[in-house]
């Protein structure tokens, strides 16, 4: 079992910065280890510019302060995740709509954001509220009064509903491609010669067609 995160060096954008912090509070799951502990643990991986940084800035500290693993996790936000980035991404988060992706790639958009607006999926029932908010018209017209416990339920319960809404489009697509088709055939199938009309003379006698053997 691996229980080490991978090396941090430094983040070519904010956002890696956050991921490397998640993978490491998820190794702690698996380790029983104190708070001073837990910033030894993390601080270890710390290499190249951001192991100076962290050498650096502990050394500012004073000698009485408690190196515990929210001091940690507050400098290294502090320092490679600046506010606006994080302001940004809550901004995003709120208007983010589910648009011309499939739900599953609405889902995965969703679930990426979310972290930066955590006061919005903080119960079950805030974080249905949030997602059913950037649903298509099709589906949020099926699924907006939709009472589910869950997130989860939700969510199986969407991806069935759109399942159901691609099959019934794609079967009404070909029926429309098949009627336009015969419709096409028929007009182009030769139309039998009706005998041309002769209007009578005057004093002339009309008389009926007469049969052919």
């Amino acid at each position: 079992m691996d229980t080490k995160p991978p090396s941090f060096r430094e983040a070519e954008e904010p956002l890696q910065a956050e991921e490397w912090l998640n993978m490491v509070e998820q190794k702690f799951r698996l380790l029983r280890l104190t708070e001073g502990l837990k910033v030894e643990y993390a601080a270890h991986q710390l290499q190249g510019p951001a192991g100076i940084w962290w050498n650096q800035y502990r050394e500012a500290l004073a000698d009485n302060t408690v190196l515990d693993w929210n001091l940690f996790h507050e400098a290294f936000k502090g320092h490679f995740i600046p506010p606006g980035v994080m302001e940004m991404k809550h901004i995003e988060f709120m208007k983010i709509t589910q648009g011309n992706k499939t739900l599953k790639e609405y889902l995965h958009a969703f679930n990426h954001l979310s972290r930066h607006a955590p006061e919005f999926v903080s119960t079950e029932a805030k974080k249905i509220a949030s997602f059913k908010r950037g649903l298509g018209p099709k589906l949020l017209k099926t699924m907006g009064r939709t009472k589910c416990a869950t997130f989860n339920e939700f969510v199986s319960d969407a991806l069935t509903q759109e399942n159901y809404n691609t099959v019934y489009t794609t079967t009404k697509t070909r029926k429309r491609a098949f009627e336009a088709e015969e419709g096409a055939s028929q007009s182009k199938a030769p139309v039998a010669a009706r005998p041309q009309y002769h209007a009578p003379t005057p004093n002339q006698l009309y008389r009926p067609p007469v049969k052919k053997n």
